[in-house]
């Protein structure tokens, strides 16, 4: 097989007693690829899958890490925390200068109807995280009661610097404010909102093996 083709690798894995099927897509790029293997990546990434990107560089190092962003020639992943970015063989600008680039996707994204929604914020968004789940993200507005504009701030960046999502500040009112979520993960707004009174509408993404809740299901990913 010629190195510059594309494998694609479908991997059914049988975990635990039950017999769970784990569906895992592995795309394998050379690292002149990098526009493919970044907009590839990027496909996924806007459909609610959580992407993993595992680079071995020019110099032989092993990295991987969550898709942030792909643009052009420049894959930009979260390591430990940390933010770099990746780039063919021959870049300039980045981090690292990739050899191989693997592209990984699991399981299929459901995207979940949620209702009007009125509470304390830590409840009401805990009820949306499912611990056999990859990912779970929301898209939707919210109304936040007697929150400060540095605790809009540190929710803000959380979503816009350190995962795939962002968070739009519509209106603010004395302490209160409206919110845009989009493909925001819900464990941030559950830990940024705790103690606040809250009402969103809105998706729910939820990159899974299997169904996980109740709500309206909108469609399935795949």
């Amino acid at each position: 097989m010629d190195k510059l083709t594309k494998v694609v690798l479908i991997a059914i894995v049988i975990i635990g007693i039950v017999g769970v099927a784990i569906t895992l897509s592995v795309k394998h790029y050379q690292g002149g690829e990098i526009y493919e293997a970044s907009n590839d990546a990027m496909n996924y990434l806007v459909r609610g899958f959580n992407v993993t990107i595992k680079v071995e560089t020019v110099d032989g190092k092993i990295i991987s890490g969550e898709l942030f962003s792909a643009q052009g020639s420049t894959i930009t992943i979260i390591v430990n925390g940390t933010r770099v970015t990746v780039g063919g063989p021959a870049a300039t600008k980045e981090n690292f200068r990739a050899k191989h680039i693997e592209v990984i996707k699991r399981g299929k994204v459901y995207v979940y109807e949620v209702p009007g929604t009125e509470g304390e914020g830590y409840e009401e968004f805990s009820k949306y995280i499912k611990e056999e789940t990859y990912s779970e993200r929301f898209s939707g507005t919210i109304y936040v009661e007697n929150i400060s504009i540095i605790e809009i701030g540190k929710l803000k960046y959380l979503a816009d610097y350190t995962t795939y999502g962002s968070i739009t500040i519509n209106k603010i009112s004395g302490n209160n404010a409206i919110l845009t979520a989009s493909m925001v993960p819900v464990e941030i707004l559950r830990d940024n909102l705790k103690g606040k009174r809250v009402f969103f509408y809105g998706i729910l993404l939820v990159n899974s093996e299997n169904r996980t809740h109740k709500l309206t299901l909108i469609e399935v990913r795949s």
